[in-house]
């Protein structure tokens, strides 16, 4: 696992599981602290496979590749997301993933447009002496 994969779950981790707690500590301090930490491990390992799929979505330069980078990976989560809470019993499910399928959502498109214009620079470097 690369070092921005790790960094991005981590600070992706404390942000939702921090969420969580708030969204279900009304159903008792055990629930807040249970969905929180699950949230934690959820947010943690999702982001950082997000990362590194869309990179490898990428890398295969396919035609609908920014579109099915952005996409598919986060929907497939959610899925994940919603069957882990309702598993670990957390009282209020859609609530405590919403924010995390739509902020990811906007995270995985800045990413995939971030990573693509990466690689367009580095395909065309700048001329020499002309900074950019």
């Amino acid at each position: 696992m690369n070092r921005r994969a790790l960094i991005l779950g981590t600070a992706s981790g404390l942000l939702y599981g921090g969420w969580a707690f708030f969204a279900n500590h009304g159903a008792g301090m055990p629930a807040g602290l249970r969905a929180a930490a699950v949230q934690f491990l959820l947010s943690f390992g999702a982001t950082a496979v997000l990362t590194l799929a869309m990179d490898a979505i990428l890398a295969r330069r396919l035609r609908a590749g920014a579109i099915v980078a952005a996409v598919v990976p986060i929907s497939l989560l959610a899925v994940v997301f919603a069957t882990a809470h309702a598993l670990a019993g957390t009282p209020h499910v859609l609530a405590t993933i919403a924010p995390s399928y739509g902020i990811g959502l906007v995270f995985c498109t800045v990413y995939v447009r971030a990573r693509r214009a990466a690689v367009a620079r580095e395909a065309c470097p700048s001329p020499a002496g002309r900074q950019v």
